[in-house]
């Protein structure tokens, strides 16, 4: 991976190291010379990212060109050290040992702004740090563990069954849809012991981890940090039989440490917005983030809640950008339920982002799974998954039950992984699409739990369609039949409903709109039990489906 576009710059200070020292974020104007390199893509992104782009019909963009190398060797001239540059948002993350220096570059001709964005941790500092109480850990990383005594459940799947099961996901397993081509990026704090337990070894073995990068501390090495990215891939990719599995095993991963867990500074938003461009650089089909950010240990850097409108944050202003070229981004919503901020957290709140939310066994909502509205009033989160009492590993090996909206988010992911394995051809937007559409909350959302959870069952038959047709018909547990219906083109129809054993119809007009559509009809109670046909008059051609109703 060390042919992707980004780079990280990092030069020793030698006994400078010693002091504290300071992250600054420094944008640029412009990119003077981005034309000569724009129609070359190959210079600054993948093939495989080239191609992705292609399938999703994504254009080049000036925001996709490196920063200006002569305004890079201008600031490289300064007692500074370039810790990494940005292609989205055209600047770069330096590191100064005194405060002042940022004035001096704040006054070069080609810069805008230059943003404080908090001490740096050197690896002395984390270890002190990471003494603080185990809740405080819990309200930053969504982790927390309750051991497990004995194995019980010895079927294929193991004890993720249940977890993969609310979702219909472990049919799509049993159809051979296990991620295969799909490569996620994963941004978490650390993968502790991830390249040396069982449940992992086919990735690793199959080559099918294809990088990894700490931008923390700048180097390749992921495995000896913090364990909340492993419990959030054993949700992705293991794969032991009768003790856990992953709806993706078969994908392809990039893993990536975006977060210290030790402290909190808005330097970490921009770690994510490198690892946002790397994933893009890579190829990445989708993004797994099961991080949040409200407040800061610099309470200047705090967001407020008007600050969660999809646009304002940094690093949900990377993810908009991210989903922009194509690529699937899910976040965990948070898990503030129970505490005064109570909302989602950044990036959760983007417009394109598919944030997910928290339920229980039974699909309810639990208390700590944190809430929408957006800022701007848009429903947040946008689907839930298990997240209270989740199948995890740690890095012991052994399997545990956690809970956060953090391991909710990853079960979404593999089962995005899944469809984009059925549909190869298919676009983020597209997988994002029936995902929504075939939530039990489609019709009537809320701030807990969004649109609810998706059934992958009825998620894989939207996906396939392309032709007029009756996609699904199914009774819910609100008396009313959602039917599916695709139409190439949109329309008014007349829907009939014949009660075949009572010679008995009922009709009525329903408007269609160009694509997939999901219509609620109100079942006669009296009927319910019903052998009956239901059939669709569209412009120039009728649709029949008939039904036995349980």
């Amino acid at each position: 991976m060390r042919g992707l576009a980004f780079i990280i710059v990092i030069i020793c200070f030698g006994s400078n190291l010693k002091a504290q020292q300071y992250f600054y974020f420094v944008n640029f104007k412009d990119k003077p010379n981005f034309k000569t390199q724009l129609y070359q893509p190959a210079s600054y992104i993948s093939e495989r990212a080239i191609n992705r782009r292609t399938r999703n019909r994504v254009p080049l963009h000036v925001n996709d060109v490196p920063p200006d190398s002569a305004y890079m060797a201008q600031l490289a001239n300064l007692p500074l050290v370039i810790y990494g540059k940005s292609r989205w948002l055209n600047g770069a993350l330096v590191l100064m040992n005194h405060k002042d220096i940022a004035t001096q570059v704040n006054q070069l001709p080609f810069v805008t702004k230059v943003t404080y964005a908090g001490e740096y941790q050197s690896f002395e500092s984390e270890g002190l740090m990471s003494q603080r109480t185990l809740q405080n850990q819990i309200n930053q990383l969504e982790q927390t563990f309750t051991a497990k005594d004995t194995i019980i459940d010895t079927l294929a799947i193991g004890r993720s069954f249940e977890q993969l099961h609310q979702l219909h996901a472990e049919q799509l397993l049993g159809k051979g849809l296990n991620g295969t081509g799909v490569l996620i990026a994963v941004f978490d704090a650390g993968f502790k012991n991830l390249d040396i337990l069982a449940p992992f070894k086919h990735i690793l073995n199959e080559k099918r981890l294809l990088a990894t990068y700490d931008f923390v501390d700048a180097e390749e090495e992921v495995f000896e940090d913090d364990e909340h990215g492993l419990a959030v891939m054993s949700c992705l990719a293991s794969y032991q039989p009768g003790l856990i599995t992953g709806a993706a095993s078969k994908s392809e991963y990039v893993l990536l440490r975006t977060e210290n867990p030790s402290s909190e500074f808005l330097v970490e938003e921009f770690f994510w917005l490198f690892a946002a461009e790397y994933a893009d650089s890579a190829g990445a089909d989708i993004i797994n983030s099961s991080l949040g950010y409200t407040k800061h240990d610099d309470k200047s850097m705090g967001h407020k809640f008007n600050e969660l409108d999809g646009k304002t944050t940094i690093i949900t202003q990377a993810a908009e950008i991210a989903s922009s070229k194509g690529i699937l981004v899910l976040a965990s919503a948070g898990n503030e339920g129970n505490d005064l901020w109570r909302k989602i957290t950044a990036p959760a709140d983007g417009e394109q982002v598919l944030s997910i939310g928290a339920v229980d066994k039974k699909g309810h909502t639990v208390s700590f799974s944190s809430i929408g509205p957006t800022a701007d009033r848009r429903i947040k989160p946008d689907l839930v998954a298990r997240g209270k009492n989740t199948t995890l590993l740690a890095a012991n090996g052994k399997i545990f039950e956690g809970n956060g909206t953090s391991y909710a988010c990853p079960l979404i992911a593999a089962s995005a992984a899944q469809l984009l394995q059925l549909a190869p051809r298919s676009t983020a937007k597209k997988i994002k699409e029936v995902l929504i559409l075939s939530a039990n909350q489609y019709h009537h959302p809320d701030k807990q739990m969004g649109f609810g959870l998706p059934d992958l069952r009825l998620a894989s038959k939207m996906l396939l369609v392309n032709r007029d047709s009756i996609v699904d018909v199914s009774s819910a547990e609100d008396n009313y039949l959602h039917i599916v219906i695709f139409a190439n083109q949109k329309q008014k129809a007349k829907l009939n409903i014949d009660y075949l054993s009572q010679n008995i119809s009922e009709k009525q007009i329903i408007d269609l709109q160009k694509g997939l559509n999901r219509i609620p009809i109100k079942v006669n109670k009296k009927r319910s039990t019903d052998l009956y046909q239901l059939s669709v008059d569209l412009t120039d051609k009728k649709l029949i489906y008939k039904v036995v109703m349980p």
